[in-house]
């Protein structure tokens, strides 16, 4: 498995992927009118095209041979309520496919994460995890994050609640 950081010519492959993550993740919690609209606006072919080519954002992936088996957005100095630190970079979205889950890809992702934002000067890094994922939570208090606060996350017309978690890197 190579993990790497991602180019225009993965946007097909990162949509397909990002829709099929997102979908196994969180349909059950969810009515399909809202995953509808989740998926439409954020996992367009287009939209994933934009968001490869704005430098504000940077795509990790890891493939397996050609296949690419999980994936992570993060976007740069990009802060929210709660955080006064100059240099930081949320970490948008990672998913793993259901089928490698289990193998430390979460943590292999986290990792790289961690190391790319130290090189580009970042001091935290941070995220928001739905308040109803406690294996996720739990996922990244072993990985060194804190809560911090929380914020609103719309999912179609549905208003949910993301725990907001740090973690500082310098």
């Amino acid at each position: 498995m190579l993990i790497r950081l991602a180019n225009s010519a993965d946007a097909p492959r990162l949509r397909e992927l990002a829709e099929i993550t997102f979908r196994d993740t969180y349909t059950i919690y969810n009515t399909s009118e809202n995953m509808e609209k989740h998926v439409a606006k954020n996992f367009s072919l287009q939209q994933i095209d934009t968001e490869l080519q704005d430098s504000a954002n940077q795509y990790i992936v890891c493939e397996n041979e050609d296949n690419l088996i999980s994936f992570v957005k993060l976007v740069k100095n990009h802060s929210t309520k709660g955080l006064v630190e100059e240099k930081v970079v949320e970490i948008e979205r990672i998913y793993v496919r259901k089928e490698f889950h289990g193998q430390q890809l979460g943590r292999k992702l986290i990792d790289f994460c961690t190391d790319w934002a130290k090189k580009q000067g970042f001091v935290v890094i941070w995220l928001g995890v739905w308040e109803h994922n406690p294996n996720a939570i739990k996922f990244y208090e072993k990985m060194g994050y804190v809560r911090f606060g929380e914020h609103t996350f719309l999912l179609g017309d549905d208003v949910q609640t993301d725990y907001l978690m740090k973690k500082y890197i310098r």
